[in-house]
């Protein structure tokens, strides 16, 4: 009972220090945008973060949370930097790039895509993740210098000794920059891999992306890191997934399909996934469990980046 106490209260503590940066409670909405490529808009992954953490902002309890994303397909989101680059598939007006959506839109809030593979050396010409690494830093400057804060969504779903260097190198890099908001989702995957290697996380059609077990697990550590709440008996048990591996779409419900705000945001070719989206059950003992560990993982994370 005592190490309970001592463990809620230290969740507690940790909520608090987090919202440090912010201690107005906001009334008006707060935009959560989001940079990356298709582990995080896969899902309607943005989206969903926003419904599960609506309200609960740390420092902004009572404002609803508005999803969006910048981004393309299949690259580290360190090319954004890259001379001339126009190459987006959604979330900036024409001509425009994402630095410049940051410095004329001032998000409060900015998830960055920080992966592991890539922060290795993987899709950079150097081999040695610098450039994600630079990329990163950067972007942390421009989203403080235009008022916001930048938040890491770390990411890795492999289960080898070269993913487990890159999550340390992306702590690293988040110390570096003073990251107060981190959602440890590749750490979060590397224990359930340990404790539950029967527990699929990925779908077997599918290893590039987050299965269903997947993106509840990564929706957990968002809510845990961004509500400074325990994420325990707070998340649905059936929620929407869109579908794995090869199909044939549904041309009737491709054309009865009517994207929200976040999505009609999105590239066309998407709403094949998004009119054809399933929706996923786990098991109460399940989804306490991948609860618990985005819980405990958030929890040890946030302690670890307070006293650097």
């Amino acid at each position: 009972m005592l190490y309970r106490m001592i463990h809620s209260l230290r969740f507690f503590a940790i909520a608090l220090i987090s919202s440090a940066f912010s201690q107005i409670v906001a009334a008006e909405p707060i935009t959560l945008l989001f940079a990356g490529s298709s582990s995080t808009y896969w899902n309607d992954f943005p989206r969903e973060v926003a419904k599960v953490v609506d309200m609960k902002f740390i420092g902004h309890v009572g404002a609803t949370v508005i999803p969006e994303i910048v981004g393309r397909s299949g690259s580290d989101i360190r090319v954004y930097l890259e001379p001339g680059f126009n190459k987006y598939e959604y979330g900036v007006k024409p001509g425009q790039s994402f630095l410049d959506k940051i410095r004329d839109e001032k998000p409060p809030f900015v998830v960055l895509q920080t992966v592991c593979r890539f922060i290795m050396g993987d899709d950079d010409p150097t081999k040695t993740g610098e450039a994600h690494a630079k990329a990163i830093t950067a972007y942390c400057e421009a989203i403080r210098s235009a008022g916001g804060e930048p938040i890491f969504f770390e990411m890795g779903w492999a289960k080898t000794e070269r993913e487990a260097e890159g999550r340390k190198r992306l702590f690293d890099l988040a110390v570096k920059n003073k990251i107060k908001l981190f959602a440890p989702c590749s750490m979060a995957w590397a224990r359930v891999y340990r404790e539950k290697p029967e527990l699929a996380l990925q779908h077997p059609q599918d290893n590039a992306h987050p299965g269903d077990a997947g993106h509840f697990l990564n929706l957990a550590c968002f809510y845990a890191a961004l509500t400074g709440e325990s994420p325990v008996g707070k998340l649905p048990r059936t929620y929407p997934v869109w579908p794995h591996g090869k199909y044939e779409a549904d041309e009737a419900k491709m054309a009865a399909f009517k994207p929200d705000t976040y999505q009609a945001k999105m590239a066309k070719w998407m709403f094949k996934h998004m009119s054809m989206r399933q929706t996923a059950t786990l098991d109460d003992a399940t989804a306490t469990y991948l609860e618990t560990v985005a819980r405990e993982t958030t929890q040890h994370v946030h302690e670890q980046l307070t006293m650097k």
